[in-house]
């Protein structure tokens, strides 16, 4: 919330597509806006991937009536034998303005469930219903997925049942972004986003939020369920560090004013910027003791077993090797004080974060390799297209992405190098990517 806008705000528009003229990559599928309807529709996508000789990794179909029965139809195949070579590979899907309905989302949900590759999927402007049974299962099939992005923008028969039967059964540690623009949410639902925001049980659920990023603009929280939501940001989450809640305004404070309502939204803005700031602070200083922690941590936990004695040609032994040891004490202290020493590295970090650093670091199958993984293209023949021996490098991160000119592509398709990916999953894998305050009693 830079600046609190008096006119309904738009929600988050959708992925832009390229201009004509401009070739997309053959490992993007794009048919935006092309009248493809139902099955028939859905069939020559899958016509099209079939006939495609490399696997695809984004998938947009944005603006086409594929409607419940297109679209279950189009997952089905994706969860099959002959679509197995997409699903690999595919980290992206569009569907927006496509007639989802529940059944659907539920097809889309199947294909979620176990998926280590798709990061991002777009689901805005369609006719989603506030199913319980639906969106538990979408959030369970995220809680068994690595997606980091999902946006539900712009369904507006969702209102606060989705919110109740979504957000408390949601504990993925992956989705970091999610946006729930203009869905019809009211003060009411302020309650149930603060208490999974702050990692406080609701209802009996145990989730905890992970998210980074968190836009919920054009709803009608009103400025008590703004207020109720940046109160349970400063109370008990680190990890947020961008959010937006603009044109919020109606179901503003009890009895106030139009004047007193603006001021009080002003007053939110300011407070969820100290703690937007807070956030990003305390994130970038648990990254860096991290960092700074498995940097010191590796060489000191991971011994090397001592080398027996030299045995030269001739059959004599020479003089054993000096232990580890003897030269360098260190080694020959108790563990406890070992690690309390190489703790005071990373003052910030808490017990068990520096716990799971120290078990990274003394993992040897944690070790980065020397040369990057060669992998066999997924799709038929195994010859990946532009390369010359059938093989490519794959992306460190095990998703099976495509990396060129040594980059990946983060989950905002942006360039990554290797060194940020390794990076970014050593933070991921040790809870080191937000700070993680000692709790005192319960919760």
């Amino acid at each position: 919330m830079e600046s609190q806008p008096s006119s309904k705000v738009s929600p988050s528009p959708p992925p832009s597509t390229k201009p004509r003229g401009v070739p997309l990559p053959r490992s993007h599928l794009n048919r935006v806006d092309e009248g493809l309807q139902g099955t028939t529709g859905a069939q020559k996508i899958i016509s099209q991937l079939n006939t495609q000789r490399s696997a695809i990794t984004k998938l947009t179909l944005n603006h086409n009536p594929l409607g419940d029965d297109g679209i279950s139809h189009l997952f089905n195949y994706l969860c099959s034998t002959p679509g197995s070579r997409h699903r690999i590979a595919l980290s992206e899907i569009n569907l927006n303005c496509a007639d989802l309905g529940c059944k659907g989302l539920q097809a889309i949900s199947d294909y979620v469930r176990g998926n280590e590759v798709l990061r991002t999927l777009w689901l805005a402007s369609n006719a989603l219903l506030p199913d319980a049974v639906v969106f538990s299962s979408l959030a369970s099939a995220i809680n068994d997925s690595r997606l980091r992005f999902l946006s539900l923008t712009s369904n507006s028969q969702l209102g606060d049942a989705f919110v109740e039967h979504f957000l408390p059964s949601l504990r993925s540690r992956y989705l970091h972004e999610l946006h729930i623009n203009g869905v019809g949410l009211t003060a009411q639902s302020a309650p149930v986003i603060g208490a999974w925001i702050s990692r406080y049980p609701h209802r009996n659920s145990d989730g905890a939020c992970h998210l980074q990023v968190f836009k919920s603009s054009g709803n009608s929280l009103g400025a008590n369920g703004v207020w109720e939501i940046v109160r349970a940001i400063e109370r008990g989450n680190w990890s947020i560090t961008k959010v937006e809640m603009y044109a919020n305004q109606l179901g503003g404070l009890l009895g106030a004013t139009q004047t007193e309502d603006a001021d009080a939204m002003r007053d939110a803005e300011r407070a969820l910027h100290r703690v937007l700031m807070r956030n990003s602070y305390w994130k970038r200083q648990t990254e860096r003791e991290a960092l700074l922690l498995l940097r010191y941590s590796r060489p000191l936990l991971m011994r090397l077993k001592s080398l027996p004695a030299s045995v030269s040609p001739s059959g004599s032994t020479s003089p054993p090797l000096r232990t580890a040891t003897s030269l360098f004490p260190f080694y020959a202290l108790p563990n406890e004080l070992k690690l309390y020493i190489l703790g005071l590295l990373a003052p910030s970090l808490s017990p068990a974060q520096r716990m799971r650093i120290y078990n990274y670091a003394s993992d040897p199958s944690t070790l980065p390799c020397l040369l990057p993984p060669l992998r066999r293209d997924p799709g038929k023949g195994g010859v990946a297209e532009g390369s010359s021996a059938g093989l490519q490098v794959s992306s460190p991160s095990g998703s099976g992405e495509p990396c060129a000119d040594g980059k990946c592509m983060s989950a905002g398709n942006t360039p990554l190098s290797r060194r940020d990916e390794e990076r970014n999953k050593f933070l991921e894998v040790t809870g080191c990517c937000a700070y993680e305050p000692e709790r005192q009693g319960k919760d």
